[in-house]
């Protein structure tokens, strides 16, 4: 599946080679109501903790760490271009991106390991997805290891 491994602050990640337009930076519409957009993408996608430690936080946890609330969380997502939707078609390894700042050593500030990790997301090209073409190399992947069925 065109997957190729390289390291990044001692963990290995796998990224996807794509093509097309980088992300667009995001906007800051919006910022006066809630997080900037770094911020946001620590937090939400990284999960990183006020004081830089790491632990999923849902939207609602997000927004109340902000003093705000979901909806306004959501709506920043969108504006900076951070949505869930807006992940699937990156070609960025978020799951990747998520594990490194999860096993970052102690010592190793998250947030520090998170800049890279952000302007990687915004440069990252977006790709449409070929959702028939992926379930079907997958199907025949799970045949290799499995057999079949």
């Amino acid at each position: 599946m065109g997957r190729n491994r390289h390291r990044r602050g001692g963990a290995y990640r796998s990224g996807t080679a794509a093509t097309g337009a980088p992300a667009p930076a995001p906007s800051n519409s919006g910022a006066r109501h809630g997080p900037d957009p770094f911020a946001l993408f620590c937090a939400y996608h990284l999960g990183i903790t006020e004081n830089d430690g790491y632990r999923f936080q849902n939207v609602h946890q997000v927004a109340k760490r902000f003093g705000t609330n979901a909806g306004v969380i959501k709506q920043l997502l969108m504006d900076f271009d951070m949505a869930p939707e807006t992940i699937v078609h990156s070609s960025f390894d978020m799951a990747g991106a998520q594990v490194d700042i999860m096993v970052a050593p102690e010592g190793i500030s998250r947030t520090e390991l998170a800049r890279q990790l952000f302007e990687e997301f915004r440069t990252a090209p977006r790709r449409a997805r070929n959702w028939a073409k992926e379930l079907e190399e997958d199907a025949r992947a799970n045949e290799r290891i499995f057999g079949r069925r």
